[in-house]
């Protein structure tokens, strides 16, 4: 979608006002600004120049003119104050000062000529910088304008996503049409094809997995339990919406990227409007009370809309359009399902069913360490590395796609999410690169401690449409869930679907296989399906760990263990009837015992190869070859290269290395998108994207674990890149070219190029700065960290052993004098109290040892960025700049972009910006803003930044897929003619049916206008359609209310028939024992009368 229709039509044409006042300001304040000069001039002696000009500048400030009679001071009639202060309050500081010098200079013949001049000189400047900020504020303004012009101009042949490289397709070049049909040819194949998958297999699997004790099946029913529960409590209290409910939704799902920018535009408008909340609460309740007969919303078609949407690498992937409504309802269902199941899998990981790997120390070896060091034998509450290690495990990679709670609307395996303030849980993005620093502290102590180790990564290859739905719903059913909700998700997996290039006539197909894409429900299939992998590989491990993110997983350990665990992965992919991604699968061997092993097992290799060649077998027992890919065994560990993003593991260096190749690739990509942006300020958004983040995530984040040498890599490289984008200049000398030849302006400062938007800036990222901040902060290398904690266990050991000798042998330590231990200590030692050896006192670090848990933690920390110091000239910057700025920042909330006053408050980029080119823009601009905030066309301000490229939302994924084609590339050369073949007859065929388009073309416009009308109308209808729903639910329920009413009247009046009666017989009672009394004193008196 172009950018145009992103903005409001009222916010462009207020924009548009804003851009044409500029131009009237400016041409104001020149014509004004000449006529002071021309008076100045005109004047005969020196001080009635400057008063000239001190004149002229109050009357454009808009001022009253200064005068030495107060009485002439004819506007301030009423008032009480002295008019020369009213005058005075209303005048800058300096303006204020040199009236009050002037009106000396005039009274005092001593008064300096050459301070006359001086302040005829500041005044004359001051008019100049006036005049610059005009210049600039109607520049920048031809800049938006461009901007728009560009964005409205645009062809609308790639979908604006935020995962794509452009937000208009005018800025960047629609390459690849048919890497689109091949990659769309690729996808119909497994979508519309069904599996032949036996779920009776997967159901013996499983059951033998989760079943094989009676501890496993106590886990496993408490398990099915719960869901059990849930599924039958949902429909009527778990699951229903009310106004929060649904806001938490709509943000979750606003940050999926399912929906297309016009679709989330309508969800934010919900998130505002508190009177259609509940209305859609009403719709939404109601389809989930008829779950059991709900399908998807096709409207006047029979299906729903696909569509292709482009990569920033060029790859496509495959969208359904669907219905707000229906996203809505299956997002919140999906949430709700997905946290229910992260609870359930924590209660089974924290249960005894899950292994544990930590190793377990003899009672033996306890009880030497308690007598000998005063460790308790029921453990230590030192912390260790096996603590760390497993709740970091838990905390950012045990069923990470799944939310602990509902308040997170959701979790995306691509990219960070925007809305950093409400996370409290690592971002994607994030723990990415905390897994990459994870694995390089790991291998450094391992290498250390035990001299090598072995890693293996792999994904499968694609596992979203890939995924059968035999195999989905085999392990729901497994793990509890019932027919209802087995049928409602065969409805969501089977829809009917029809690609929106292939027009209102294409061909309907039905999905058979895999899950859509970017939806919160297939996250949560697919996570309830990879959890018995986690689950496979921790039993047959005996308790290592499995990091997975999503269908992307990596293992490390002694190779034995990464033999199991890659034999159970093997096995369970089998089963499920998915494979894994060759071309991402792979294996390395770090440390010295793996270096000196590598070569013999390279050369087996290479000898199994020559041997299957020569023999013409093209099947073995025991491994597959795709292409250039891995070597898949079941035996044997995967042959490849471990890679992320433009990173490969290296065997010898034990390091991350970036491949320079696919730098060099990206480079040439880069040129030309660079080369298709039409505006300025989309060439700013293509650079940043590469550079600021593109680049730099696919780099990986520095960490203590890669220390210095990684950054100096980074920075080597991002050199590298400029040079080879600009080799005449830098990236600021071309910009400054390009503005020349098309806006006629000379001698922009660098600062103008990246000071920020709001303060007339072009916000140009340079990815230098961040790394620059961060390795003055990182003062010693892993290795040196690593070995300053073993040396401190040492150190430890001599203590401890000083202070056993010096409390006497055999004397015990404290509570430790226990006489029993310390016989039994003596037996063994041969009768002696010999303190224990140094190998048996390191022999359990990881179990014991602080020093290595603190470097460990340390290793795993990311620089922080060392903040430049504040000068006496900086702070008088930011003093300079108006209050309303700090307004303006406290509303932003949080640390954000930008120069602020308050110094404190600045990111540590923007302090290196302003400390490095803010004097050449105070010497061009006269202040820190180029502009005057309220010149800049503010309404498309944060429309610039929201329109900036979001490539985080790009998976390493998606890079690493690219590189595997380029390496598939060669291979494929035979077949590309007889593609290129098929395509030039395509291309025939479609001459052919040129004729008959163009035939068609005006009836296709009125189609289209038609159609929009329709739309139009559609929406009107569905608008109604809601409002009727909620007639007739409001219908309903006030039948119900009306009842309830009769009901309520009859109770009380049968209420009140019962007191009456009641009543009734109270007052039979009252009156009986009236007559009774009655009867008595009439009685008594007639005895009294009888008696004698």
């Amino acid at each position: 979608m172009p950018v145009s229709a992103a903005l409001p039509a009222t916010l462009k044409g207020i924009t548009a006002t804003k851009i044409a006042e500029v131009a009237k300001q400016r041409s104001d304040y020149e014509t004004s600004k000449r006529h002071t000069i021309e008076t100045a001039d005109h004047q005969t002696d020196l001080l009635s120049k400057v008063k000239a000009l001190f004149d002229g500048t109050c009357r454009i400030e808009g001022c009253p003119v200064s005068t030495d009679d107060p009485s002439g001071l004819e506007d301030y009639p009423d008032s009480t104050d002295d008019p020369s202060e009213l005058v005075d309050r209303q005048l800058s500081e300096s303006l204020r000062n040199k009236r009050r010098f002037l009106r000396q200079a005039q009274a005092d013949p001593s008064f300096s000529p050459a301070i006359l001049r001086q302040f005829g000189d500041e005044l004359l400047r001051d008019l100049e910088l006036k005049s610059q900020g005009h210049i600039h504020a109607e520049f920048f303004s031809k800049l938006v304008t461009e901007w728009l012009s560009d964005s409205d101009e645009a062809d609308l042949g790639i979908t604006e996503n935020s995962d794509e490289l452009a937000s208009s397709t005018s800025s960047f070049e629609n390459i690849g049409r048919k890497e689109m049909y091949e990659q769309r040819a690729q996808w119909e194949s497994l979508v519309f094809t069904r599996s032949d998958i036996d779920p009776d297999v997967i159901n013996d699997y499983l059951t033998k997995l989760f079943t094989s004790t009676k501890t496993k099946a106590k886990a496993l029913k408490d398990i099915r339990t719960q869901v059990r529960a849930f599924s039958a409590g949902f429909e009527t209290r778990s699951g229903r919406f009310d106004p929060d409910y649904l806001k938490v939704t709509i943000k979750g799902l606003v940050l999926t990227d399912l929906l297309s920018e016009e679709k989330n535009a309508i969800l934010k408008t919900f998130m505002s409007n508190k009177e259609v909340l509940p209305e859609i609460c009403d719709v939404l309740n109601m389809r989930l009370m008829s779950l059991s007969t709900w399908s998807w919303s096709t409207g006047e078609g029979d299906a729903i809309p696909l569509e292709m949407r482009k990569q920033l690498n060029g790859k496509y992937r495959v969208f359904m359009d669907e219905d707000v409504l229906d996203a809505l309802l299956l997002h919140g269902i999906a949430l709700r399902w997905a946290v229910e199941f992260k609870n359930v899998f924590t209660k089974f990981f924290r249960s005894r069913a899950w292994r544990r790997g930590d190793r377990t120390i003899p009672k033996l070896d306890k009880e030497r360490r308690e007598y000998f060091l005063g460790e308790e034998t029921q453990g230590s509450s030192v912390s260790n590395v096996h603590e760390k290690r497993r709740d970091q495990y838990y905390e950012d990679y045990f069923m990470t796609q799944l939310p602990e709670d509902i308040s997170e609307g959701g979790r995306t395996y691509e990219g960070d999410s925007d809305d950093e303030a409400d996370r409290t849980r690592k971002g994607p993005l994030e723990i990415k690169h905390s897994l990459l620093h994870l694995l390089i502290t790991e291998s450094q102590l391992a290498t250390r401690l035990c001299g090598d180790i072995t890693v293996v990564r792999s994904d499968f290859k694609w596992f979203g449409p890939s995924l059968p739905h035999s195999t989905i719903f085999a392990v729901l059913r497994f793990f509890g869930m019932g027919g209802t909700w087995i049928d409602f998700f065969t409805r969501f997996l089977e829809a009917p679907l029809r690609f929106t290039q292939d027009g209102p006539q294409g061909t309907v197909r039905t999905r058979v296989r895999g899950v859509p894409m970017s939806h919160a429900l297939s996250d949560l299939l697919g996570e309830v399906v990879l959890f018995c992998m986690d689950y496979a590989v921790n039993q047959m491990t005996h308790g290592s760990i499995l990091y997975r993110l999503h269908d992307d997983f990596w293992f490390w350990g002694q190779e034995d263990d990464c033999r199991k665990a890659w034999r159970a992965m093997t096995q369970f992919a089998s089963i499920m009837g998915i494979q894994f991604n060759e071309e991402k699968t792979g294996t390395v061997r770090l440390g010295s015992r793996a270096n000196q092993a590598a070569a013999s097992a390279e050369a087996v290799v290479k000898g199994e190869s020559e041997g299957n060649l020569e023999s013409g077998s093209e099947d073995d027992s025991r491994s597959r070859r795709t292409g250039k890919g891995a070597v898949l065994t079941t035996d044997n560990l995967p042959k490849g290269e471990v890679r992320w993003g433009f990173l490969r593991l290296d065997s010898q260096t034990g390091r991350f290395l970036i491949d320079q190749s696919q730098v060099d690739d990206h480079i040439k990509e880069l040129k030309l998108q660079l080369s298709h942006c039409n505006s300025i300020f989309s060439w700013i958004q293509a650079y940043n994207a590469y550079l600021g983040r593109f680049f730099s995530n696919n780099f990986g984040k520095p960490s203590f674990a890669f220390g210095h040498a990684h950054i100096d890599m980074m920075i080597e490289t991002f050199g590298r890149i400029q040079r080879a984008l600009f080799p005449n200049g830098s990236v600021t000398d071309h910009l400054r070219q390009i503005i020349e030849e098309r806006f006629r302006v000379k001698d922009l400062p660098d600062g103008f190029f990246y000071f920020p938007i709001r303060m007339g800036g072009l916000e140009l990222r340079n990815p230098l700065i961040p790394l620059f901040s961060m390795r003055d902060y990182i003062r010693r290398s892993p290795e040196k960290m690593l070995e300053r904690a073993l040396d401190k266990d040492e150190e430890e050991y001599h203590v401890a052993k000083e202070r056993f000798v010096k409390n006497d042998a055999g004397a015990g330590l404290g509570r430790h004098s226990n006489l029993e231990l310390q016989s039994k200590i003596r037996a063994q030692q041969g009768d002696n109290d010999n303190f224990m050896p140094m190998e048996e006192f390191l022999r359990y670090r990881e179990e014991k040892s602080g020093n290595l848990a603190a470097v460990y933690a340390e290793l795993l920390a990311i620089p922080q960025e060392k903040e430049v110091d504040m000068t006496p000239q900086i702070a008088s910057w930011l003093e300079a700049l108006p209050a309303e700025t700090m307004a303006d920042r406290s509303n932003g909330g949080g640390l954000g972009s930008g120069v602020y006053r308050n110094w404190s408050s600045m990111e540590p980029y923007w302090k290196w910006v302003l400390a490095v080119h803010g004097a050449e823009v105070v010497q061009k601009y006269g202040s820190v803003r180029l502009v005057d905030e309220a010149r800049v066309p503010v309404g498309v301000k944060e429309d610039l930044k929201k329109e900036d490229l979001e490539e985080e939302d790009l998976e390493e994924k998606d890079l690493e897929e690219e590189n595997s084609k380029k390496e598939d590339s060669k291979e494929e050369d035979s077949k590309e003619e007889d593609l290129k073949e098929d395509l030039k007859e395509e291309d025939r065929k479609e001459e052919d049916r040129k004729e008959e388009d163009s035939k068609e073309e005006d009836s296709k416009k009125k189609d289209k206008e038609e159609d929009k009308k329709n739309n139009k109308e559609k929406d009107i209808n569905k608008e109604e359609n809601i409002y009727i729903k909620r007639d007739i639910y409001k219908e309903e329920d006030i039948i119900k209310r009306g009842m309830l009413k009769i009901l309520l009247l009859k109770i009380l009046f049968l209420a009140i028939l019962i007191l009456t009666i009641l009543l009734l017989v109270i007052l039979f009672f009252e009156i009986l024992l009236f007559e009774i009394l009655l009867f008595e004193i009439l009685l008594f008196e007639i005895l009294f009368l009888t008696s004698p």
